[in-house]
């Protein structure tokens, strides 16, 4: 059996390094890094340990694992392929599309070393401006989204956790309730962060930056030491230009999807 089932694109090594990355510098840490975008943490002896835990989740992932799509990833673990896959909440949805039940069948826990600590990801609905009111129909539908029987209905298909902590959990399977308690957890100790590989800590520039060193590194380009320094260097010549750019006024309802989940 396959160890970790894994897809080999950017988004889903960086999905993976966030995890790494909390569970090593720690709710702080990851603030300095990926938030604030610390130098001396981004170049620091534990990004480095970071980068080597990489290495060890490398070597348990099979040959054929370069452009996989994260479902298919799943499906090795539905089918007994793999043992584990490290995935948001999300691919939850794709169990319960085989007909397998949480708790039974199949299982969801926290990476290793984040408890209480969770980053998210978060769908959005936007909506064009109106001429600087919002509309009648705009409303009625921000009402619905947000409401706590769309929160829940929406949330039990699709495998996440309301962005609402207030909404019940009776609905929800073993998984789902984990995740509930997960973010009400984070929310309340002040652990809760925007996801870097999902786009939510930094600017574009600078996530993509941080993909294109995870990746090669995860592709055996980099060794640990040369990571951490390829990192710095991205980061640097990456976030200048975001003080640049305009900042987009749409509004927007956010529904986050908690990450670090192991399955």
């Amino acid at each position: 059996m396959i160890p970790i089932a894994h897809g080999g694109q950017a988004w889903q090594e960086a999905t993976v390094f966030d995890a790494v990355v909390m569970s090593v510098l720690g709710p702080k840490g990851y603030k300095a890094a990926f938030i604030d975008l610390d130098e001396d943490t981004l170049g620091s002896e534990e990004m480095k340990e970071a980068f080597a835990r990489m290495e060890v989740i490398r070597a348990n992932v099979d040959d054929n694992f370069s452009g996989r799509d994260w479902n298919l990833a799943t499906a090795m673990v539905i089918n007994g392929d793999a043992g584990f896959q490290l995935m948001g909440d999300w691919a939850k949805g794709e169990f319960l599309n085989a007909g397998k039940v949480p708790g039974e069948d199949f299982l969801c826990f926290r990476f290793p070393g984040t408890a209480d600590q969770v980053t998210f990801n978060a769908d959005q609905f936007m909506m064009f401006d109106q001429g600087g009111a919002v509309s009648v129909e705009q409303a009625a539908l921000a009402s619905a989204i947000l409401s706590p029987s769309f929160q829940s209905a929406f949330n039990v298909v699709k495998g996440s956790v309301p962005a609402r902590i207030d909404v019940s959990d009776d609905a929800f399977d073993a998984c789902g309730k984990k995740g509930i308690a997960d973010l009400a957890a984070a929310a309340a100790s002040g652990n809760l962060f925007g996801s870097m590989a999902h786009g939510h800590a930094a600017p574009a520039s600078v996530k993509n930056a941080i993909y294109d060193v995870v990746t090669a590194h995860f592709n055996g380009e980099y060794d640990s030491e040369t990571a951490v320094a390829e990192l710095v260097n991205a980061v640097s010549i990456a976030k200048w230009p975001s003080s640049c750019g305009a900042a987009s006024v749409l509004p927007r309802i956010w529904v986050p999807n908690t990450q670090n989940e192991f399955r």
